[in-house]
């Protein structure tokens, strides 16, 4: 940790909480162009939609047809991402695909299934698209993560197996990436207890962070999101706050929730930043969305 990199005041407020009648088990969270926001409810096994202000829209998700030849319904949603069309794609971690819905929430198809070879999955988690319109999935308990291009191609894989003694590109439990203006990639590699950083063309750079309960410091990272300033925000799971970095893996500052009743994070997951810089994180087990803003 380079103690000067700290920052002498938070440049986060706490704003308000949303969803709390309308998700029971928030994982994942992503916006679209037009600032609409989805949250992935694994427990409620559906989508939720809200507008720009938080306001609930709908769900979509759980299935469409009759019972017996009914077809989209979601088991364990997680990751979720949305590309320029609207067209929404969402990490099924109990169903080991890639759901696929248009803009109004209309299944479209699945990607992938449960095994090891390209394009199949075991267990996939967080799903971004990168600047250039590329969908990564974290493929969790394949310990990789992996590289879509518009069409669905595979064209990209980072994490090698746990017998490489590589230790740098070995992965125990990707769950999440975010991109820097340069297109580098940041990987929560959350059973390493640690931050990976590579180039866009996936060679690796550095890492941050160790286990422990420090500045810097993590017990079960899981969410990642970059702000304008390049500065990254990772949610640590079992010490229910935010941590923030700068791009070199210095440690900034942290939050968490307002110091009232009720105001703690419980195991915060998923984290998007709008357009309109606010902080959106995913609060699991208080069954909420929490809102900060970037002052």
């Amino acid at each position: 940790m380079n103690a000067q990199a700290q920052v002498s005041q938070i440049p986060v407020t706490y704003l308000d909480v949303m969803g709390a009648t309308q998700v029971l088990r928030p994982y994942g969270i992503t916006t679209d162009a037009k600032g609409t926001i989805y949250v992935s409810d694994a427990a409620g096994g559906c989508i939720a939609r809200f507008n720009a202000d938080g306001i609930y829209q709908s769900s979509f998700g759980k299935g469409e047809g009759s019972f017996w030849k009914k077809v989209g319904a979601l088991s364990g949603p997680t990751g979720i991402a949305v590309d320029a069309e609207g067209t929404c794609f969402v990490a099924d971690m109990k169903l080991h695909c890639v759901m696929k819905y248009d803009a109004q929430g209309h299944f479209l198809g699945a990607m992938g299934k449960k095994g090891k070879a390209d394009g199949e999955f075991n267990k996939p988690w967080g799903a971004r698209f990168d600047p250039q319109g590329y969908l990564w999935i974290a493929d969790c308990d394949n310990r990789r993560m992996l590289k879509f291009d518009p069409q669905g191609n595979l064209v990209l894989k980072i994490g090698t197996q746990d017998n490489d003694e590589n230790a740098d590109t070995r992965f125990n439990n990707p769950s999440d990436i975010a991109f820097d203006r340069e297109g580098c990639l940041y990987i929560v590699d959350e059973f390493h207890y640690c931050i990976k950083k590579f180039d866009p063309r996936g060679s690796f750079l550095l890492k941050f962070g160790k286990g422990g309960e420090r500045d810097g410091e993590f017990l079960h990272p899981r969410g990642i999101a970059i702000d304008d300033q390049q500065r990254l925000y990772v949610t640590d799971t079992y010490r229910n706050l935010v941590q923030a970095f700068d791009t070199n893996g210095h440690f900034l500052f942290s939050f968490g929730g307002p110091k009232r009743l009720g105001g703690a994070m419980n195991r915060p997951l998923g984290i998007t930043i709008t357009s309109k810089r606010q902080i959106l994180i995913c609060d699991n087990q208080n069954s909420r969305v929490m809102a900060f803003t970037i002052t």
